[in-house]
């Protein structure tokens, strides 16, 4: 029953990137908690972490989740970096608000700016935006 269950998730374009998202934050919160350990600043931080794991979120989202590998890779990467751009600035502002702003830790800051900024927004803007589905012929 469980290995149905799974067979039948992993089939779902948000389950796979959901699941690469996972590994990408403790990715990111582990380069973030370097930039500060190493006595950077919050905003730095936020934003380091989130510009490593986000260009391998792109690449695992293109091949596993999205499965767009035929497509040619410039048009999307582009979108991705404008987006990735776009989320990192508000998201390293979110952090800052929650650090700096209301002493709430790092590693709680990071995750409710994440929730914020990228789970929702981010995950719809590369479904229909970044790695729009082929239109039918």
């Amino acid at each position: 029953m469980f290995r149905s269950a799974w067979a039948r998730l992993s089939q779902w374009w948000l389950a796979r990137s959901l699941a690469i998202g996972v590994v990408s934050v403790s990715l990111d919160l582990s380069m973030g908690g370097v930039v500060l350990w190493l006595g950077g600043p919050t905003r730095l931080a936020a934003m380091c972490g989130t510009t490593v794991s986000s260009t391998i979120t792109y690449f695992a989202n293109r091949h596993l989740a999205f499965r767009d590998s035929t497509s040619r890779l410039a048009p999307s990467a582009m979108r991705f970096a404008l987006m990735a751009l776009v989320t990192n600035l508000i998201h390293g502002q979110v952090v800052v608000w929650f650090r700096d702003g209301s002493g709430i830790p790092y590693a709680f800051a990071k995750m409710l700016a994440d929730m914020l900024v990228i789970t929702g927004p981010q995950l719809l803007l590369m479904r229909y935006w970044v790695f729009p589905r082929p239109k039918p012929p």
